[in-house]
């Protein structure tokens, strides 16, 4: 995991496994070691895909997997057949409301690990809504300065009870 935290190119001064609430890419979540019995892990995959199997299932106080494709309405959809345009699930409030239910059912969490395939869009626009949905404001401050987030916009403002276009 060195080469996830690498605090002089990130140029932040904590360290992100630390946090609260942490988006992960798989790889990392699949070897991840809750520190406390009270570790949440949501897991979040595109639709029709499979979750890699996690070394350390057992000590995460629960898990809730999540399937939705890492996409907008605008995207653009070239070189996709009809049957996998179709297939696309766009993130909803089903979702959101889903995530959110998950996190009040266990008040008591130490931890929220968030993980999607890459670990960069979905999961830290997760992160980020939970945070906010929590009112933990030193943790989503944290997880904006961590540069490898891109958060998905349109997940980040059905998380936040926006409308997205």
């Amino acid at each position: 995991m060195a080469n996830y935290i690498n605090k002089e190119r990130r140029q932040i001064d904590f360290d992100p496994f630390e946090l609260r609430i942490i988006a992960v890419p798989e790889v990392v979540a699949v070897q991840f070691k809750p520190r406390s019995e009270h570790t949440l892990l949501i897991r979040i995959a595109d639709v029709g895909a499979t979750y890699q199997p996690l070394k350390h299932e057992a000590l995460f106080e629960a898990i809730l997997p999540v399937h939705f494709n890492d996409i907008n309405e605008e995207d653009d959809y070239w070189g996709l057949s009809d049957k996998e345009q179709a297939e696309m699930k766009l993130f909803n409030e089903v979702h959101r409301d889903l995530i959110y239910d998950f996190v009040d059912e266990h008040p008591d969490f130490t931890q929220i690990v968030v993980h999607c395939h890459a670990g960069v869009s979905r999961s830290s626009a997760v992160a980020m809504g939970i945070a906010e949905h929590l009112g933990d404001t030193d943790t989503y401050e944290k997880l904006q300065v961590i540069k490898r987030y891109l958060p998905n916009p349109r997940v980040l403002a059905i998380m936040r009870g926006e409308a997205y276009l």
